[in-house]
């Protein structure tokens, strides 16, 4: 498996947030993760990559424990984590934000920006301009290039459809379909946006109080079903 997360507790202070979570990406595979605002998502995304330390439980990626590596270091070790707010430095130009990724990549491969502006062709007329001037549909894109600069072998996104609007949707979507046409990419996806997710993913899993209540195949799950999921 390229992600393993096993029995993993996580709590903050005294108040616990996740409770005994289980999840498996094989190479290549889609995993989406659904579940109402509060369920846990965000924390066991955290989790994954280090911000958040369990008290409990392993995160294994392909096959080795870095259940207690810094955030950098599972990004030097092939993961990429596009997280909720879509930032990255406001300041700085569109190119300027994606060469500092670079710099700081394991492999400082300067070449990966023109490829990954290949996957994200909205970006290439932005480039001189400053981050914090793009709307909401554009940053995320870049959000998701600065991600791939890193060449990772694991991407973990977290509701990029967020607030985004549906003709921008299209094209994250279009962007992710090709993602996975990159190599042996394997990808977590944190969504409510049901539909979009389950047209991307191969697996799902929802989660409720903490804890994944069910998972299975997409393919097997029908929308109806999992609007009666995540109603509990």
């Amino acid at each position: 498996m390229i992600l393993s997360v096993e029995g993993l507790h996580v709590a903050y202070g005294r108040a616990p947030v996740l409770h005994d979570v289980s999840l498996e990406v094989p190479p290549g595979e889609f995993l989406c993760i659904l579940g109402r605002n509060g369920v846990g998502k965000t924390t066991l995304l955290n989790a994954v990559m280090g911000v958040l330390q369990p008290s409990a439980g392993r995160v294994l990626l392909d096959g080795d424990d870095v259940t207690a590596q810094a955030p950098h270091a599972r990004v030097a070790a092939g993961m990429a984590y596009v997280p909720q707010g879509r930032d990255g430095f406001p300041q700085l130009t569109v190119a300027e934000n994606l060469d500092v990724v670079v710099e700081a990549s394991r492999h400082r491969d300067r070449g990966v920006v023109a490829e990954v502006l290949d996957l994200f062709p909205r970006l290439v007329p932005l480039l001189r301009r400053r981050a914090g001037n793009l709307s909401g549909g554009q940053k995320q894109q870049l959000a998701m290039a600065r991600a791939m600069v890193t060449r990772p072998r694991l991407l973990v996104l977290d509701e990029p459809t967020e607030g985004i609007q549906p003709s921008i949707i299209d094209e994250i979507e279009d962007a992710l379909a090709n993602l996975r046409q990159v190599g042996s990419l394997s990808f977590v996806l944190v969504e409510q946006y049901v539909e979009f997710a389950l047209r991307l993913a191969d697996t799902y899993a929802v989660m409720d109080a903490g804890r994944v209540v069910d998972a299975g195949l997409s393919s097997a799950l029908q929308t109806d079903d999992a609007s009666r999921l995540l109603a509990v």
